[in-house]
């Protein structure tokens, strides 16, 4: 599976066709194995990355990393000769979109889908319901939006410059798996080591988070109809989050709130009007409106309350 374009040697491209007909003959018996394509000797568009296909081993891994289900629209970004796609159409249901710049590759991927009987090039609509359609294109100008999960196996600089666009097209909450390198300063959220023959390969898993930066102001209420209103200025850097609320003339600092996609927690321990009190939060974040309930836990008791906020325009 490869993911952008760079400079690709026919020397190179023998290799790719080698190591791709070794790694084939250790697929799932359940999947069938694609008839040999040849690759042209020169492509159109120069490649940023060469061909080199992931190991089914840490295929199946990176899809059940991110937990792919039949609801998913997974897009690989360089798709090679598919078997990501395929994979997760074939053993996880999940809808499936390759896209490649190398038309020889997009060309045996589509003969596989249509030999396993997946294919999507039939269909009227796009991306087709658990179906595996190929597309040969530039992945910086492929539209993300209606992806859920994104798989990679990119070099770092083609991770790091792809990175404003996953940011800003995917919906929070939408997964990003890549295969071998990072995002630079953006920390993937859970890494795992697979054991491929001995030799462990990485691979990450990020969630989208939403964009929570800003001032929001509120009120929590209780349902004895108790109000305190309350103002949070939140600073963000990925996922990373920490908050300053003010409510009855006192601040608090919240420097670890935990950010998954669209929904926030907290557990934070503060002083409060001279006690000491335990807070909890559990909210959801939809545009520019917040959501949920908060507990607050002092010597006296626990008291839980509605807590509903607004972020400021501009």
């Amino acid at each position: 599976m490869r993911l952008a374009r760079s400079s690709v040697l026919r020397s190179l491209e023998l290799v790719g066709l080698s190591i791709t007909a070794v790694s084939l003959s250790v697929l799932s018996p359940t999947v069938a194995q694609p008839p040999p394509i040849p690759l042209p000797v020169k492509l159109p568009i120069t490649p940023d990355v060469p061909y080199v296909p992931t190991p089914q081993n840490v295929v199946n891994a990176m899809l059940n990393f991110a937990n792919v289900t039949p609801t998913d629209f997974v897009y690989d970004l360089g798709s090679g000769d598919g078997r990501l796609v395929l994979t997760a159409v074939q053993k996880f249901g999940a809808t499936g979109i390759g896209i490649e710049i190398n038309p020889g590759l997009v060309q045996r991927s589509q003969a596989s889908a249509a030999q396993l009987g997946i294919s999507g090039e039939a269909c009227t609509v796009v991306p087709c319901a658990n179906r595996a359609t190929f597309f040969q294109q530039d992945l910086f100008q492929t539209d993300l939006r209606k992806a859920s999960v994104v798989t990679l196996y990119l070099l770092p600089k083609i991770n790091v410059k792809l990175r404003p666009k996953l940011l800003s097209e995917l919906k929070p909450g939408s997964r990003v798996v890549s295969h071998a390198f990072g995002m630079g300063d953006w920390k993937p959220d859970r890494t795992i080591l697979v054991d491929d023959g001995g030799r462990p390969r990485s691979v990450y898993l990020w969630i989208v988070p939403v964009n929570l930066s800003g001032n929001w102001s509120g009120s929590m209420s209780t349902k004895a109809g108790r109000q305190l209103p309350y103002s949070v200025q939140v600073d963000q850097t990925f996922q990373a989050v920490r908050a300053t609320v003010k409510v009855s003339g006192q601040t608090i600092s919240l420097p670890q709130v935990q950010l998954m996609g669209d929904r926030l927690s907290l557990q934070h321990d503060q002083v409060f009007n001279g006690q000491k009190i335990n807070i909890r939060f559990n909210g959801k974040i939809i545009g520019n409106n917040l959501q949920g309930t908060a507990e607050l836990t002092t010597p006296t008791g626990t008291e839980t309350y509605d807590l509903n906020a607004k972020r400021s325009e501009g």
